[in-house]
């Protein structure tokens, strides 16, 4: 993955597995200063791991801050973050739902707005989603992921 010149500062939210850590650690190795959000505070080797929980508008702010404190402005942002709470939609708990939809929606929505300050004072600024395709497919007992 390779987004603009190295050196810039990109935060990568849900950095500490799978798909974030890898491009967290994917962009540190091309130059990049990394930072990687999760709630356990766990980043892949070189990368600053801040804890953050993007349901939470407060820690997201927080996270920020450190970020900026320690690497300077974000320049690149990687929405990240999601869970899933898989159950048919006959059986899904309203909170199953909710949940899932604050972290993978409204959580980008949080993260992308705290970024885009900077980046428009800056007049720079790059923001990558990831996403799955259950939401151009869907899948049985995803309704909520597929939403979101």
């Amino acid at each position: 993955m390779s987004l603009d010149t190295p050196g810039r500062v990109a935060l990568v939210t849900g950095g500490s597995r799978g798909i974030g850590a890898a491009i967290a650690a994917d962009l540190h190795a091309q130059g990049y200063r990394v930072a990687a959000t999760s709630r356990s505070a766990t980043a892949p080797e070189g990368v600053l791991p801040i804890a953050c929980d993007v349901t939470d508008a407060d820690s997201v702010d927080v996270a920020f801050s450190q970020v900026e404190q320690e690497l300077g402005p974000v320049e690149v942002l990687v929405a990240n973050a999601g869970i899933t709470r898989d159950g048919l939609l006959a059986r899904m708990k309203e909170e199953d739902f909710t949940e899932v939809i604050d972290t993978n929606l409204t959580g980008a929505y949080r993260v992308i707005r705290r970024a885009a300050r900077a980046m428009t004072r800056a007049r720079f600024g790059r923001i990558v989603l990831t996403s799955s395709v259950v939401g151009l497919l869907g899948s049985p007992g995803q309704v909520n992921y597929a939403a979101s």
